[in-house]
């Protein structure tokens, strides 16, 4: 799960033209007035970032080199949107007033065990699966510290990676709490601040 840090305005400016049919160095160049080579060092980074990625060759018919052509990826896609806040905070509100405490939960657990099946599982002891739980917030926006004690763990997060949401429908919390546990294969219960300012808290502990 990629990061979720804001991106440069001159690397979002790339991303944009990209996505308007600049796809190749000298036209990306040319819109945005800056040099070819400044160009390729955006390219270069948000290629890296999996943002972007090269989908073949454009031939010219003069003597010049083929150029690269650059397209969008899912990711970049997103990078540019302001849509998904607003979707995710309407869908959870809607989720709450329309099914009954038991039944968002357990659609709020689904969703969280989907995206676990994207990362890697977490293994090791109680500890070292703890603080996978804490890179694993921290990939998606949050931060998060790890307090081990017997048998158990506590993570707690300055914020919440979900706030927008949460603010509406706390219950969205369980989407974080069954993603961690399906991580690291730990029991996670679920203590997390809500109102105005949400904040994560999770205790940890073998199941």
């Amino acid at each position: 799960m990629p990061a979720s840090a804001p991106l440069p305005a001159a690397r979002l400016a790339v991303l944009d033209r990209v996505r308007r049919g600049d796809q190749v160095v000298n036209a990306l160049a040319a819109a945005l007035d800056i040099s070819d080579n400044a160009v390729r060092l955006h390219l270069g980074a948000l290629e890296r970032d999996g943002l972007l990625r090269r989908r073949g060759v454009r031939r010219s018919g003069s003597a010049g080199q083929p150029a690269a052509e650059y397209e969008l990826t899912p990711a970049g896609e997103t990078a540019l949107s302001a849509a998904y806040p607003a979707a995710l905070a309407a869908l959870a509100s809607a989720i709450g007033s329309t099914l009954s405490p038991r039944e968002a939960r357990a659609l709020f657990v689904a969703a969280g065990a989907q995206l676990a099946l994207k990362a890697p599982r977490a293994t090791g002891t109680l500890s070292e699966r703890a603080r996978a739980c804490a890179a694993l917030v921290e990939s998606l926006g949050g931060a998060a510290t790890i307090a081990t004690g017997r048998g158990r763990a506590t993570l707690t997060g300055s914020g919440c990676p979900l706030s927008v949401a949460v603010r509406g429908e706390p219950t969205t919390c369980t989407i974080i709490e069954a993603l961690l546990a399906g991580h690291t294969g730990l029991r996670v219960t679920q203590r997390c601040e809500h109102g105005d300012q949400p904040s994560c808290r999770f205790d940890l502990s073998e199941r």
